[in-house]
């Protein structure tokens, strides 16, 4: 079963390979999608993939890097999601 989320992370998110360590996770749960910070300071994002691994980044952007600081982690999550359909990038993308 598949998964999609789309995701925006606050908090000190930037300036820390916030973006580098989300690309490095789910490029080895094996997601597709991409990762980009935000003129609020923020990072956002969507991934989908396998659902375990989904959960596995989920869990991942409730922390990220050791630098970082995570104060609020927004998800919209899609269950079911028909990955034939999928036009997000593989391998999953760091962008500007």
């Amino acid at each position: 079963m598949s998964s999609y989320i789309y995701f925006r992370v606050t908090g000190t998110v930037q300036g820390v390979s916030f973006r580098q360590s989300t690309v490095q996770q789910a490029n080895a749960l094996g997601l597709r999608g991409w990762v980009r910070n935000e003129p609020d300071g923020s990072v956002s994002g969507e991934a989908a993939g396998a659902t375990e691994h989904i959960q596995k980044l989920r869990d991942y952007l409730h922390h990220g890097p050791q630098q970082a600081r995570v104060d609020n982690v927004d998800i919209m999550f899609i269950k079911n999601h028909d990955l034939s359909q999928s036009t997000l990038p593989v391998p999953f993308e760091l962008r500007a």
